[in-house]
């Protein structure tokens, strides 16, 4: 796999990606190359509450993060994509918060946090990208936990669709183009929290709307953007700014 570094901008994944500095990229594609493995759909990476002692880079693919209760009910606490970073510890560095498995086949550069740890001291570069790829994930949680708390179904789910596409495909127009977010209607409504009964029911209303056309689990195309943005009750442009690092 070609990861030819130059100065201007690392190959490895986009949007976090982009180090200027050709030895803060260098170090980061020696770091990642050493690590790097192939974890099939479904694969447990980390439990809750277990001792942890890797971070996750992604480079293909999409891992997740989520809760369970003790009658098995879960909750996704975010979807990890192409070109982020997982660091899973809590307070107590060493100890997962979340459980993380693999929710497509993905490739990923497993790093031993230590060696993670080293790079962020040596770069501040680096670093500085680190804390705006936090600050970008936390500004995203912050807005669907808004519309967790106070929103109707249509808004949860209209918010999730435009946050996700934008994460996924971070460049250009949303409108009339076709996404792929490899979701089912279960794991988009644990997402939302809401069941797979109101997801199909919320789909079928933006369907007959001719707002947004969704098949094959799913590949999406957003027919009204403004529209579609009104019921998500977001600004598409002021999100991007916010949420992609």
């Amino acid at each position: 796999m070609d990861r030819t570094v130059s100065t201007e901008r690392s190959t490895l994944p986009l949007p976090f990606w982009n180090l200027r500095g050709a030895s803060a990229a260098e170090a980061l594609v020696r770091l990642t190359d050493a690590s790097i493995q192939n974890v099939s759909a479904g694969k447990v990476l980390e439990v809750a509450g277990e001792p942890t002692a890797y971070v996750y880079f992604v480079i293909s693919g999409w891992l997740v993060s989520s809760k369970s209760t003790s009658d098995g009910q879960r909750h996704i606490v975010d979807f990890i994509l192409p070109g982020q970073f997982c660091d899973p510890g809590s307070a107590r560095i060493t100890q997962t918060a979340t459980d993380i498995c693999a929710h497509t086949r993905a490739e990923l550069a497993i790093m031993r946090r230590r060696d993670w740890s080293r790079l962020l001291e040596r770069s501040p570069e680096f670093q500085t990208l680190v804390n705006r790829h936090v600050a970008a994930r936390c500004s995203g949680m912050a807005e669907r936990m808004l519309r967790l708390g106070k929103a109707n179904a249509e808004t949860r789910i209209a918010y999730a669709i435009c946050e996700l596409c934008l994460r996924a495909h971070d460049t250009g127009p949303l409108n009339g183009q076709k996404f792929h977010l490899p979701l089912t209607q279960q794991a988009l409504g644990d997402y939302v929290g809401l069941s797979s009964v109101h997801v199909s029911r919320t789909f079928c209303r933006f369907k007959q709307h001719d707002l947004v056309t969704i098949s094959d689990h799913m590949d999406i195309i957003i027919h009204d953007v403004d529209e579609f943005a009104a019921i998500a009750e977001v600004d598409i442009e002021a999100l991007r700014a916010e949420i992609i690092a």
